[in-house]
């Protein structure tokens, strides 16, 4: 049986790296954000997925489109009117369109956070390359440390855990008000924090991984092991290594 979260659920932010996605390839090709607010299984095999695309130009917007119709994963795009999309979901640029797109799902990775009982707390948020997720868990930490290793090794996936917080029933923080850097070691924090400061969790990134390596002193493999003990331990687990 799967241990459950004492309390209140946790609340996890995390950014997200898949091969082979069409919306991750639309995002690195064209200057668009896309929002996704969840993926629905057809009996015929066929997948739906309700989407905005947001630019600061219109032109921008239909040249996404575009390359969303080339995609081979996808069967078709139905561009919808304005109002469906909830209104408390703010959405960044000047231009939207609004579409409910017919794929295979076979490039999508919601499907194993879905399964695994994750839930969507926001809109994936997709832009230059990275999908950034918002998702509920009644799991424990050391469950949630499992689960994330599991859909890695599944999909061949990055996934960077950039917020852990407690959920509360007026939806804050359950009081720690951010990261428990109190739980990494010096070289973890110098770590976590260099890649803070120089933009490695900014849109868009200003630094590679490679660059902050180099900076570090370290190979960027290294560096990926840095973060994903920082990882862990801000998930509550400890870890092997320094």
């Amino acid at each position: 049986m799967e241990s459950r979260a004492e309390g209140n659920a946790l609340r996890l932010t995390m950014e997200v790296w898949h091969p082979d996605c069409w919306v991750i390839r639309t995002s690195e090709r064209v200057d668009v954000g896309v929002l996704g607010y969840g993926i629905h299984a057809a009996e015929d095999g066929r997948t739906s997925t309700f989407f905005t695309v947001y630019a600061d130009e219109r032109a921008t917007v239909d040249e996404a489109l575009d390359a969303i119709r080339a995609s081979p994963h996808v069967y078709g795009v139905a561009e919808m009117t304005h109002g469906y999309r909830l209104e408390s979901v703010a959405t960044p640029g000047n231009a939207t369109r609004d579409l409910l797109v017919a794929h295979d799902g076979t490039t999508q990775i919601s499907p194993s956070f879905t399964s695994r009982g994750f839930v969507y707390a926001e809109p994936v948020d997709v832009r230059g390359g990275i999908e950034r997720w918002t998702v509920l868990t009644d799991r424990d930490r050391e469950t949630v440390r499992r689960l994330l290793e599991e859909i890695r090794e599944e999909r061949d996936a990055e996934i960077t855990v950039t917020g852990v917080t407690r959920a509360d029933r007026t939806g804050g923080t359950g009081g720690t008000g951010g990261l428990p850097l109190d739980r990494l070691s010096r070289r973890q924090r110098e770590v976590f924090r260099l890649a803070r400061d120089r933009g490695y969790y900014a849109w868009p990134r200003r630094a590679s991984a490679g660059e902050l390596a180099a900076e570090l002193g370290i190979t960027t493999s290294t560096l990926h092991e840095h973060l994903r003990k920082i990882e862990a331990k801000l998930l509550g687990e400890p870890c092997d290594g320094r």
